[in-house]
Parts: structure tokens; sequence; C-alpha cells
């Protein structure tokens, strides 16, 4: 009978190893997936120094790593990915790291035979909160595509920033002063999306700037639940795709020209 309860015991025990090791790996797996996913977005995509006359790339994605190359402010390189704070890049025959605060993204030029009809670009001073609430509301937006006629309202989208929808307090502009409040932030999202609709024949249906201006964009498109919308109808004859996304203190917006297949 001991014998068999040992045997018992370890069955048992060999039996949680192997499940414990397969949830860690398909966990590992899927965390593996999404970070690929979100990466892949700027894969290949241009930008320039800032906020420095040089930009210092590194052999690894820290500052006391191994000086490679600096890169002179107005010079172009291209960006592979992003690793926390910093972004993997190319110049020349270099590849190493930049840190994000000295890095701006340059908008893709439209031209006649693409899809892009309007593309914005903005960068913002970033914070574990502010992120995050750009992160979710650029996720909600992505993807939606508007028949001809149809309305995007920022209300109806977004809706209210509440703790449920993961949204996170940073510094919001009330009244000419700045505090603190659920989804801060998510206000450079829809200025992301006004500046890109700069491009295109679209005038906002509504649209609100800030009480004291903005410092990351000179046309701005503030929004309060309940007090101040944002929103657009698309005027053109054929339906339209938005495309936003976000990194480390960058919001990126793409409006496409859609075809019938790809709405369906």
């Amino acid at each position: 009978m001991k014998t068999f309860k040992n045997l018992f015991l370890f069955l048992v025990t060999v039996s949680f190893f192997f499940l414990f090791s397969f949830t860690v790996y398909a966990a590992e797996d899927i965390s593996t997936t999404q970070e690929e996913e979100t990466t892949s977005s700027i894969n290949g995509a241009d930008a320039t120094p800032r906020n420095c006359k040089q930009l210092s790339v590194r052999e690894e994605p820290s500052s006391s790593s191994k000086l490679i190359v600096t890169i002179p402010f107005g010079e172009h390189f291209t960006v592979i990915e992003q690793i926390g704070k910093w972004f993997k890049i190319e110049y020349q025959s270099f590849s190493g790291f930049v840190f994000w605060k000295y890095l701006s993204f340059t908008e893709e030029e439209i031209t006649e035979d693409s899809n892009l009809i309007g593309n914005s670009i903005i960068h913002y001073t970033s914070s574990q909160n502010r992120d995050t609430n750009i992160r979710i509301a650029c996720e909600t937006i992505n993807g939606i595509i508007l028949k001809p006629k149809e309305e995007f309202r920022w209300s109806h989208i977004i809706g209210q920033t509440t703790v449920e929808k993961g949204y996170l307090e940073a510094p919001v502009i009330v009244n000419k002063k700045t505090v603190p409040g659920l989804g801060g932030g998510v206000c450079q999202v829809s200025t992301t999306i006004y500046n890109a609709l700069l491009d295109t024949a679209i005038t906002p249906t509504e649209l609100h700037h800030h009480s004291i201006g903005s410092a990351y964009a000179k046309q701005d498109a503030t929004v309060a639940y309940g007090s101040k919308d944002f929103a657009f109808v698309n005027t053109y004859d054929f339906p339209i795709k938005v495309e936003a996304y976000s990194y480390k203190a960058t919001v990126f917006v793409n409006l496409y020209h859609v075809d019938e297949l790809e709405e369906q």
C-alpha cells in the first residue's frame, strides 16, 4: 500500500510539473506574439534626432553602454523596433540603440498612387499613466472604417474614460489650469487625428481647442466627455480607414482610402 501511495504522489507531481511548464511556455509565447505585433508597425519607419545637436547611438539599450556613433541633427535613420524606452535603429552601416527623448519620427509622404490620404505624428511628454491612456484610446480607434457620409464622433467611440476601461489619472487642462483627471493625455490622440484630417478635404463638424493652447501641437483638438466633443463626417465617395497607434511619447494616425474588398 505504501508503494502504491508513493507511486501515486510521484505521478501527481510529474503531471503538475508538465502542466505548469506548458502554462509558462504558452504565456511566454503569447507575450512574444503581442510584442511582435506591437513593434511591427514601426519597422522601417523614418526618424531624425530631436532635442540634441548630435544623437548618441549605443551598443545596447543603456546609457552606460558603448557609444557606437553619433548622428548629426537633421540626418535621417531607420527605426527597427522599440525596447522599453529605447529604439533600435539603423544608420548608414551602424545598428544600435537611441533613447526615446532624442528621436523624432517623420511623417510618410502622401503620393497620388498611395491609399494614404492623411497622416500625423505627434510627440508628447511621456509618463507611465499618460502612455497607458493614450495606448487604450489608440487601440479603441484603430481599424475603424467610415463609409461615405458616416460620422466619427469621439464621445460615441471613446466615450467616458473610466477605471473600468483601464484609464489612469494623468494631468488634464481645466479652466486654464492643469489638474489630475482620469484619462489625461487622450487629447493627444484627438489632436493627432485632427492634424491628419488637415491633409484631407474633410472638415471637423465639432472641434474645440485647449483653453491655454497646446505644447505638443499648433493645431489641437481637446475633448471632455459631456461638454467638448470631436467629430467629423467622411465626405469622400469612398470608405476611409483610421489607423491609430502609439509608442513611447509618440502618437501615429494614418487615414487610408479603403477599397470595397477591404471594407468587406
